[in-house]
């Protein structure tokens, strides 16, 4: 198994080494953990870790009777820091998990493809191998290279770290078919993509509703009832019980903070299978420059606009809202537009695989049967196969140079499948008529497992949108009205003095901004995954639309008081 976030394992490890070494006792499952994470950093390393943050809590403790509302921050942020060293390593596995099963069918439909051609266990596992840039064939390199010369399989080695029995089944079935007679050995690997399809699906059905509960409590509980409950900060004292803004600003700024983050993060550990995808963020130079000037101009314009609008209290969350967010999005744009052909091109993969099956099957050589994608399919995949046949017929090269040579139409910005279905694509050809009649059965599998990942963010869309239009609409709107008609109340926070309406909006801005961003990346890592440019595109366009509805929000309340 590849070691996943190899950073944070080292990070982790050297903060670890700096540490006094003190025998702690340690969880039975953080053990299991981490040597299922292959980390380098030990459970004993861990237990360090989280006590430091426990000892910071605890001395903390003691200030807090002098100075109790900065102690019980640093208490929330030590026992935060705590459980994220805690847990960071179980999170991390479940997230690594789901991408192993996301991954699985597409890595036994290319073992199988190449079983039928060439039944040879050592052959499919270095074909998968080369093939795949997933998580599971690049833990298949490290098996070839390990297993070389010994009498043990690739496949052996990766099948004890596959996270569900069904995909064991899956490549046991796979092994399996090597041995089976030709006249059997199609329906023994129709059963393995069968198997390996069933456990992605049910792990997509468990996962889809292990993530809907928490989901939900963070929309209603998290966000619009603490939000609601913004107006009872004037009018508290009325029923006896001070209210202190310090200690709205704790809750609303520490504790409520911390509480989304924790619900965020279990909720994206376990999300549904994490399907692999284009991913563009490397291949594309951010215009930072463009990006800065106009955050700039976003920042003066939100500026002027709360000055206009008689909300200048609002500036100190407004602007930095607004011309982060417009920085953030302008950045990102142009890395997105790529990202989002890498999608296209992905999505028409199944088809043109079965156009090339089609074409071969009959007997078609490979050139025209590549050269036919392009004269059939329309859209991003279409024009890719025919860019391709421009590069070979001009050029002189085999169809392989054509698509990965230096010159070569694909590219990383196309991401790990496209790159992985090519290769598949073009091994098969080699293979003639009998590869033709292979890639259209990989086509209808390739096909179900488009079908299933369009499925999984078909049952999360409802989920996505709320969270998505709470974070950069509903909540800084209630937010606005609610501190408006808090300093309209014209009470007391429970110290004898009047309410300070700035005061209250930089409390409650705080925590507006910081749920534009949990809350959209939430929804954006649910939809498609860990994918950065979709992410910061996503989060900057969420706290624009957070810093303006704000102010505009708390300024129609006001007139119309």
């Amino acid at each position: 198994m590849t070691r996943p976030a190899p950073a944070l394992d080292d990070a982790l490890l050297r903060i670890a080494e700096r540490l006094p070494a003190v025998s702690l006792p340690v969880p039975d499952d953080l053990r299991g953990t981490l040597d299922a994470l292959d980390w380098h950093v030990t459970p004993a390393d861990v237990a360090r870790l989280t006590a430091c943050f426990v000892v910071l809590a605890a001395l903390a403790l003691p200030v807090a009777v002098v100075a109790p509302l900065p102690a019980l921050a640093v208490v929330a942020y030590a026992l935060a820091g705590a459980c994220a060293v805690r847990y960071t390593p179980s999170l991390m596995l479940a997230l690594h998990e789901s991408r192993l099963v996301g991954a699985g069918p597409g890595f036994v439909a290319r073992l199988a493809l190449r079983v039928r051609l060439d039944p040879s266990a050592e052959g499919a596992a270095a074909f998968a191998a080369e093939t795949g840039d997933d998580p599971l064939s690049v833990a298949l390199v490290g098996a070839v290279r390990a297993t070389a010369g010994t009498p043990e399989t690739p496949l052996d080695t990766v099948s004890s770290s596959l996270p569900t029995p069904g995909l064991r089944r899956a490549v046991a079935l796979v092994r399996a078919a090597v041995e089976t007679p030709v006249t059997d050995r199609g329906r023994v690997l129709d059963r393995a993509l069968a198997a390996a399809h069933d456990a992605t699906e049910r792990h997509v059905r468990t996962g889809t509703r292990a993530v809907r509960g928490p989901v939900n409590a963070v929309y209603a509980f998290g966000v619009i009832l603490p939000l609601a409950l913004v107006g009872l900060v004037p009018v508290a004292p009325a029923a006896g019980v001070a209210l202190p803004l310090g200690l709205v600003a704790v809750c609303y700024d520490v504790v409520l903070p911390l509480a989304l983050l924790a619900v965020a993060a279990w909720a994206l550990a376990n999300r549904p299978a994490v399907f692999p995808a284009g991913r563009a963020d490397a291949a594309v130079t951010l215009d930072c420059r463009r990006a800065a000037l106009a955050g700039i101009g976003a920042g003066i314009l939100a500026a002027v606009g709360c000055l206009v609008l008689d909300v200048a209290w609002a500036l100190p969350v407004t602007v930095p809202c607004c011309a982060l967010g417009a920085t953030l999005a302008i950045a990102t744009r142009p890395v997105l537009a790529i990202d989002e052909r890498a999608d296209a091109v992905a999505d028409g993969l199944p088809d043109a695989t079965a156009v090339v099956g089609r074409r071969l099957a009959t007997g078609d050589p490979p050139e025209t049967a590549v050269a036919a994608v392009g004269d059939t399919l329309d859209g991003p995949a279409g024009d890719l196969f025919a860019a391709a046949d421009r590069t070979r017929r001009a050029l002189g090269r085999p169809l392989d140079a054509a698509f990965f040579g230096r010159r070569g139409v694909l590219g990383p910005e196309h991401g790990p499948r496209a790159a992985g279905t090519i290769r598949l694509v073009l091994d098969a050809a080699s293979g003639g008529a009998a590869g033709g009649r292979v890639l259209t059965e990989v086509a209808g599998g390739l096909d179900a497992v488009r079908r299933l990942e369009t499925t999984a963010r078909a049952d999360l869309a409802d989920l996505v949108d709320t969270l998505v239009r709470t974070g950069g609409l509903f909540a800084p709107l209630i937010a606005g009205a609610t501190v408006t008609l808090a300093g309209h109340v014209g009470s007391f926070d429970g110290t004898g003095s009047t309410l300070s309406v700035p005061a209250l909006g930089l409390v409650v801005g705080g925590y507006v901004a910081w749920s534009a961003v949990v809350l959209t990346a939430l929804a954006v890592c649910l939809d498609r995954g860990l994918r950065p440019a979709p992410l910061c595109y996503r989060v900057g366009v969420a706290l624009a639309s957070a810093g303006g509805c704000y102010a505009c929000a708390a300024a129609a309340t006001a007139f119309l008081l």
